[in-house]
């Protein structure tokens, strides 16, 4: 399955933010795959219907509709681990 991925405005913007200053825009790209492809794989459940996940360069809260196969990225920020 596929899912499409819709972004709020203020994800988006942030989200183009972090592709346009990033060393690497490929690993942001691939957090976005990632959502399309299983997005209930990835992250921590929130209340129901929602998700946060932390990859190494994006944080991302999102909720899945499964039936119409759509993740909405609701708020979306740049994430570090911490060593």
């Amino acid at each position: 399955m596929k899912f499409t991925v819709v972004s709020s405005l203020h994800a988006l913007q942030t989200l183009t933010a972090l592709k346009n200053a990033a060393d690497d825009p490929a690993r942001i790209r691939a957090a976005d795959w990632a959502l399309r492809r299983a997005p209930r794989d990835q992250g921590e459940s929130r209340d129901p219907g929602f998700r946060v996940w932390y990859e190494d360069v994006l944080g991302v809260f999102y909720s899945i509709d499964d039936a119409a196969l759509r993740v909405e990225v609701l708020f979306a920020g740049p994430a570090r681990r911490s060593h």
